[in-house]
């Protein structure tokens, strides 16, 4: 709405810099005081050894939760408001937008329920949106990727088969890393400034990038009151749109497979988990008796580690691994 009036006078880069600008305040005001028909975090349990339900986490027991809604709704306004969008020409777009806040609106629910909904209900809803997702993606985009040096187009069925894996993956992993203060939003910054340098130069990449960087700011917002000790924590109404949007970035990019590096720190804290509890209950096999999943829980109660030092190393390694994806995507594109 406001882009046809801002760009008579600014470049896109600054119209976007101003939506970011000002999704970054209306987040940071409102996630001071939070509405008060947000939840309240229940507590995470666990069962131990011995069957008993043990709660873990318990300093997060009673915070605003769900705040994620906010984050969603603000960061999908913003856009709306500011960021050229013509229907036209971008139904792909819209459509990813709707998909999103219908995303968020799941985990919403969830976050709002007396008992969480089951495994298997979220692992249902989860597969129909990536589906939905990697249908309209496919519908309007050509299914050429690169590899390192190489180019070459997946069969239409393949493609969808492989992105509903990377979407349902992708929203999973970041949903099991979002358990200490300020981690999941923090990679989650990193990550997306690393699409914004990497791809932000490509003109099919730009209303991505640009939408990406006002998630950014809207979780920098959250961030000033989700770092340790936080008073607002974002759900699964947060974590999951993060998840699916960041699998939609690397489909768009034409590097889907870069998703493996780029969010590695994602895979390995969140996804680790997910792959213990298949092998249990498949072959009752458990090569991680000895550690504790997600790894944040490990490095926090087995390694004492403070909740700000974990921030801070998967901070340092999701830059390092930015810094790894951004010099191979250099290399080979020459």
């Amino acid at each position: 709405m406001f882009y046809d009036m801002l760009s008579k006078h600014f470049s896109d880069k600054i119209i976007v810099l101003i939506a970011s600008a000002v999704a970054f305040f209306i987040t940071f005001i409102l996630m001071a005081k939070p509405f008060g028909f947000l939840p309240r975090d229940g507590g995470k349990f666990v069962t131990d050894k011995d069957g008993n339900r043990v709660e873990v986490n318990k300093a997060s027991s009673g915070k605003v939760t769900g705040v994620g809604l906010l984050l969603v709704i603000i960061w999908i306004v913003s856009a709306v408001l500011f960021l050229p969008l013509h229907w036209a020409t971008q139904k792909d777009y819209v459509i990813y937008l709707v998909l999103a806040f219908i995303m968020m609106l799941t985990g919403y629910l969830d976050d709002c329920a007396k008992a969480p909904w089951g495994e298997l209900v979220k692992g249902l809803l989860d597969f129909v949106l990536a589906l939905a997702a990697a249908l309209v993606f496919v519908k309007f985009n050509d299914t050429n990727v690169s590899f390192f040096k190489w180019n070459f187009n997946i069969p239409v069925w393949l493609y969808v088969i492989l992105a509903v894996a990377l979407i349902w993956g992708s929203i999973n992993v970041t949903n099991c890393s979002d358990g200490v203060d300020g981690l999941c939003g923090t990679v989650t910054v990193i990550e997306l400034f690393t699409f914004s340098v990497i791809f932000g130069k490509d003109s099919y990449m730009t209303s991505y990038t640009a939408l990406g960087t006002v998630m950014a700011f809207v979780l920098v917002g959250y961030l000033a009151y989700n770092w340790n000790p936080s008073t607002v924590l974002m759900g699964d109404a947060g974590s999951r749109t993060i998840g699916f949007f960041l699998a939609l970035l690397a489909m768009k990019s034409g590097h889907p497979f870069a998703f493996l590096l780029l969010s590695l720190v994602f895979i390995i804290d969140g996804g680790l988990g997910l792959v213990k509890l298949t092998l249990l209950r498949t072959i009752h096999a458990d090569p991680f008796k000895n550690i504790r999943l997600p790894l944040h829980d490990h490095m926090r109660k087995n390694k004492n580690w403070s909740i700000p030092k974990i921030v801070i190393f998967f901070a340092l390694c999701q830059i390092v691994m930015s810094v790894i994806t951004g010099v191979i995507i250099h290399v080979f594109s020459r």
